[in-house]
């Protein structure tokens, strides 16, 4: 018997050891692969390249900030840090990290809604975290993102059902294959679909936990933290309201009011513009969006424009001069 298990001790402690080659060798194959969230994620997770202005939100800002168009009109360097499905709280975690390796940037871009300091969607995207398993930054929001004990101790247990990454891993460090990055700096547009606004209303009906206003207290608090970090360091934040498609604010909660309210004291209390571009005309042209919270690309690139010619002609970028906060409301006048 004592042999026995001996026998299933030893079996047990190479499966644990191949397990931990393998998760070893196949996270560090990711860190190296631009395949969607993860390559934002390995570019501030690793020796990323400084950049002057950076963006940070969620789907919203993702799908509707072209860098390029920024970098064109303000002459900068600009990467889009916004991911889908995720709160305040991971774009803080991308700040922290790319600002490890660099200098703060000159500009943040933060975009600001109804669902940017929300718990986000928990377990959305999670395998931008599967390489970054044990990073410091990362670990504080791991369970909260449904890693569980199992996931965030066992070898290649959080890979479970995953397979494609375990390949795609395997396939870059191998360099049997490697997926080539789109180019768009963190931003993924939207295709100009046919999306004429016609189902939004059932969408109203059928969906209303879509016009949820979220305003989380620790998300809170973490925002909080942050814009007193960057006032320290010296860099110019802009919050910005991207354009929403007029019946999803129609018919956002009452909490929205108070949402605002609470943007509002921030701006106030760190001396940060607020930009809003909510009652621009495309917010009622359905031909600018890809639904009703996201533009499609044709709607990323006027809004752009108009957000970098703004900057510009006030000043934001190239000679760091701050609004005073009465100043929003005569942006658009």
């Amino acid at each position: 018997m004592r042999k026995f298990v001996v026998h299933i001790v030893i079996f047990l402690l190479i499966i644990l050891a191949l397990a931990t080659l393998v998760d070893i060798l196949v996270s560090q194959g990711l860190r190296h692969t631009p395949k969607n969230h993860l390559e934002t994620m390995n570019m501030v997770m690793n020796d990323s390249p400084k950049y002057d202005v950076l963006i940070l939100g969620n789907s919203r800002s993702a799908n509707g900030y072209d860098p390029y168009i920024l970098d064109s009109i303000l002459g900068c360097n600009s990467y889009n840090l916004s991911t889908s499905g995720k709160s305040f709280r991971i774009s803080n975690l991308r700040y922290q990290a790319y600002r490890r390796n660099n200098p703060a940037p000159k500009m943040l871009i933060v975009n600001i809604d109804h669902i940017e300091l929300s718990e986000g969607t928990l377990g959305f995207e999670n395998y931008m975290f599967y390489p970054y398993i044990t990073d410091s930054l990362v670990k504080p929001i791991l369970t909260m993102n449904n890693f569980d004990w199992l996931d965030q101790h066992i070898p290649m247990y959080r890979y479970r059902g995953d397979y494609k990454y375990i390949c795609l891993g395997l396939c870059e460090l191998l360099n049997i294959y490697h997926l080539k990055g789109k180019g768009y700096k963190g931003y993924t547009p939207n295709p100009n679909n046919s999306w004429n606004g016609n189902n939004m209303h059932a969408e109203i009906r059928n969906k209303p936990h879509q016009l949820n206003v979220g305003l989380d207290s620790a998300v809170l608090e973490i925002a909080d933290s942050f814009m007193e970090q960057v006032k320290k360091e010296g860099v110019q934040v802009v919050m910005v309201y991207s354009p929403l498609y007029y019946l999803v604010q129609e018919n956002l909660s009452s909490k929205y009011d108070t949402l605002k309210c609470t943007y509002e004291a921030l701006s106030l209390k760190y001396d940060v513009p607020i930009l809003d571009y909510q009652s621009l005309p495309i917010n009622h042209d359905s031909t600018y969006f890809a639904d009703g919270n996201h533009l499609n690309q044709a709607g990323a690139e006027l809004f752009t424009t108009l957000l970098a010619k703004d900057i510009d002609s006030l000043h934001l970028f190239n000679h760091k001069i701050l609004l005073n906060h009465s100043c929003k409301e005569q942006i658009h006048e």
